[in-house]
């Protein structure tokens, strides 16, 4: 089934690292895609209609309508269209952030090919929107439009990652109480043993299935709800650094600033300042 495409005798042009690339593309049988030495970017496709083969030298899988797949770097790759479809699909070719790579640990089809199973119809159009952005996006030239095209992708990998451990790795009742208590009182000085004595656990029962579960620990989940709640209040708020730290749970300015620092890259002070210029 998948002969026509490895014994293609054309072997297409690798991509440029780093350089983010996309579209949307309606292809007939004979459609194919040879990289047999793989790429050093990460590929995915969302099929919109009809379904691509994909082979990795030794495996074949096909990702029909309501799937996703996503090709690892330096996978061998070749894909196309069967016989008797047409394949409708987004696709993109990406270097992620750092931060992005939790959100790509996907379960694997074969090797070095995993995908995404979307049965929620409202989930599959808020991803088909979010993919239309980033061609959208992508291909205008602005001051933003950069910024603009790697957070329509980062909220692609969201929504992929979301449903996989809605639909596929499910969590745990616990685990989900938890998550949901942080996110709803941030501001409480919580700690590991309160927590687990909440949900009828150990302490170290109860930090190695968070762990498991949500790929950080509590408390690291709960500093990046405490990181995101502060940058929207300077965004939105003339509320001062000591009273913004205090607000979000943070019992010291300075530990604040810090984290803040190490988090988005820049200190809140001079974040708020960036803004504001940005702004005028």
């Amino acid at each position: 089934m998948s002969e026509f495409m490895c014994y293609s005798a054309q072997e297409n042009r690798t991509t440029i690292p780093g350089k983010l690339v996309s579209g949307r593309y309606r292809q007939p049988y004979g459609y194919r895609v040879k990289r047999s030495k793989g790429t050093k970017d990460y590929y995915l496709t969302m099929t919109l209609h009809g379904k691509g083969l994909f082979h990795n030298g030794n495996e074949t899988c096909e990702c029909p309508e309501g799937e996703i797949s996503l090709i690892t770097p330096g996978t061998p790759h070749y894909y196309g269209t069967p016989e008797n479809t047409v394949w409708e699909f987004y696709w993109c070719h990406f270097v992620p952030k750092e931060d992005w790579l939790p959100l790509l640990k996907l379960p694997e089809a074969i090797k070095g090919i995993r995908f995404a199973r979307f049965d929620n119809e409202k989930e599959w159009l808020h991803l088909a929107g979010a993919f239309n952005s980033l061609i959208h996006y992508n291909e205008e030239s602005h001051l933003f439009s950069e910024r603009l095209t790697v957070n329509a992708l980062e909220e692609i990998l969201l929504l992929i990652s979301k449903n996989v451990r809605e639909t596929q790795y499910p969590l745990d009742p616990r685990v989900e109480k938890t998550v949901k208590l942080i996110s709803k009182h941030f501001k409480e000085p919580f700690n590991v043993p309160e927590l687990a004595a909440m949900v009828n656990l150990s302490a170290s029962r109860f930090a190695h299935l968070f762990k498991i579960q949500t790929g950080e620990s509590v408390m690291e989940m709960l500093n990046k709800i405490r990181l995101r709640q502060s940058r929207k209040l300077l965004e939105t708020t003339s509320l001062t650094i000591a009273e913004i730290a205090e607000e979000v749970g943070f019992n010291h300015p300075f530990y604040f600033s810090r984290q803040f620092a190490a988090f988005y890259g820049t200190p809140p002070a001079v974040f708020r300042k960036h803004m504001i210029l940005a702004l005028k």
